[in-house]
C-alpha cells in the first residue's frame, strides 16, 4: 500500500505564495494579496524549492518568471487552488460572492458608475471587481465572470457579445477649436495619443474612414505625439489637450456630455467587441445569471 503523503501547513502557505507569485508574476503582488511583506513570500518560495531540489522562478527584464519546473507545478496548484476556492463558494450557506474581471476601461467608464444598481437588487451578492487588461484565467477559480475585448473565440469558456464598440477619435474642445479640425484628415495637425503596448490603431481607423493609413504611423520628431499604457489614460491625457486620442465609443459618452471632449471624426467599427463570459459548467449560477440579466438590460438600446 503506497504512503500516504500529508502537506503541512507550512507547505500549504508555500504553494500558496507560489501559485500567487506565478499568476501574477510579481513577489510584490503575491505578497500585497497575501497582506505580508514580500521577504516572506521569497522565503516561503525559497523553502519550496529546496524542497523540491528545483529553481521555480527565475529572473526577467520585468520582474520574476517561471522556470520549466515552475510551469508545471503552477498548472497544478492553480487548478487546486481553483477547486478549492470553487467548494468554498459552493458550501458557503447564503453566500453568493461574485468575481468579475474586467477590461480597465470597460470597468472605469460604464461598469462602476452603474454597479449601485446591481448591488442594491441583489443585496445578497458581495461583487470583487478587478479592473485589468489581461485574459482573466478562469480555470483558477479566482475569477467567475470576464468582461473582455475580443472577438469571443474562446473555446474552453461560454461567451456572449454584450457591447459593440466603435473606435473614434477624440480631443478636448479648445484643441479642436484652436487647430480647426473640419475634416477627418485635420486631425494629422495634433499631436496623435497611441496607447501601449496594446491599443486601438490608428491606421486601423484611418482606412475604415477612408482615409490613406500612411501618414497615421508612428511619426518622428516633434510631432510624435504621447504615448501612454492605457485607454483611460489616453482619455484623460486628451481631456487636458495633450493632442487626439482614439477611444472606444459608446465608453466616453459620459466625456462627451459633460463637454471635456468632442468627436473629432467619424466612428469606426473597432476590431473587437465587449463579450460576457465565464466557464461553461458556471453559466447557470444564480449570481452569474442575475449579473448577466442585468447587464443585457442596462445594454439594451432605448
Amino acid at each position: 500500500m503506497a504512503e500516504e503523503t500529508t502537506l503541512t501547513s507550512r507547505d500549504l502557505l508555500a504553494l500558496q505564495a507560489f501559485e500567487l507569485a506565478a499568476r501574477t508574476g510579481s513577489f510584490k503582488a503575491a505578497a500585497e494579496l497575501l497582506h505580508v511583506t514580500s521577504s516572506a513570500v521569497s522565503h516561503r518560495i525559497a523553502g519550496l524549492e529546496r524542497q523540491l531540489g528545483e529553481k521555480l522562478f527565475e529572473r526577467g527584464p520585468r520582474g520574476v518568471v517561471l522556470s520549466a519546473a515552475g510551469r508545471l507545478l503552477a498548472s497544478t496548484t492553480g487548478r487546486a487552488f481553483g477547486d478549492l476556492a470553487r467548494a468554498l463558494a459552493r458550501q458557503g450557506a447564503g453566500s453568493q460572492r461574485l468575481r468579475v474581471s474586467a477590461v480597465p476601461i470597460f470597468a472605469t467608464h460604464w461598469l462602476l458608475p452603474r454597479l449601485g444598481q446591481f448591488l442594491a437588487a441583489h443585496p445578497r451578492i458581495e461583487l470583487q471587481v478587478e479592473a485589468s487588461p489581461r485574459m482573466a484565467d478562469m480555470e483558477t477559480g479566482l475569477v467567475d465572470v470576464a468582461l473582455r475585448y475580443g472577438d469571443g473565440n474562446w473555446p474552453d469558456f461560454a461567451a456572449e457579445k454584450v457591447m459593440s464598440l466603435y473606435s473614434v477619435p477624440v480631443a478636448a474642445p479648445a484643441l479642436a477649436r484652436r487647430l480647426r479640425f473640419r475634416a477627418p484628415a485635420d486631425i494629422l495637425r495634433a499631436p496623435l495619443i497611441r496607447v501601449a503596448p496594446f491599443g486601438t490603431s490608428w491606421t486601423d481607423w484611418a482606412a475604415g474612414a477612408g482615409l490613406d493609413p500612411a501618414p497615421f504611423e508612428q511619426r518622428a520628431g516633434l510631432h510624435k505625439g504621447l504615448q501612454v499604457d492605457g485607454m483611460g489614460a489616453s482619455v484623460r491625457a486628451a481631456a487636458h489637450g495633450l493632442g487626439v486620442a482614439l477611444v472606444f465609443d459608446p465608453l466616453v459618452e459620459s466625456e462627451i456630455a459633460a463637454g471635456t471632449l468632442v468627436r473629432v471624426g467619424p466612428r469606426v467599427p473597432a476590431r473587437g467587441q465587449i463579450w460576457f463570459a465565464c466557464r461553461a459548467r458556471d453559466r447557470g449560477l444564480p449570481a452569474i445569471r442575475a449579473l448577466r440579466r442585468w447587464l443585457l438590460a442596462e445594454l439594451k438600446p432605448g
